[in-house]
């Protein structure tokens, strides 16, 4: 589970070979909306909360291809199919989402 702010780590390439470049220039460009859609999503949210994103939803929402926001969204948090966030804190947003006070 990652936590807001959620950071994408981005991918590096120092070669000279252009199609690799070019592939690395165009994750780090969709990693960069992925990222920034997340975050500004979650900054519209309350505090303790904990929120869940699918892959396919992710790359609808910024018009980007499926399998490449997907490749984005595994590296970050692991997750099958989507990433699981948690705004504010870990133990409040649990004792939210499973009803506690």
């Amino acid at each position: 589970m990652k936590s807001y702010p959620v950071s994408i780590r981005r991918a590096s390439y120092r070669g000279v070979d252009a199609r690799k470049r070019a592939k690395t220039d165009e994750y780090n460009r969709v990693a960069t909306k992925v990222e920034q859609h997340l975050n500004g999503d979650l900054s519209k949210q309350p505090d303790h909360t904990v929120h869940q994103y699918d892959s396919y939803e992710i790359a609808l929402k910024i018009a980007e291809s499926d399998e490449l926001v997907h490749r984005i969204v595994f590296a970050t948090d692991c997750g099958a199919n989507g990433i699981t966030i948690v705004k504010g804190d870990f133990d409040k947003a649990m004792k939210l989402l499973h009803g506690e006070d």
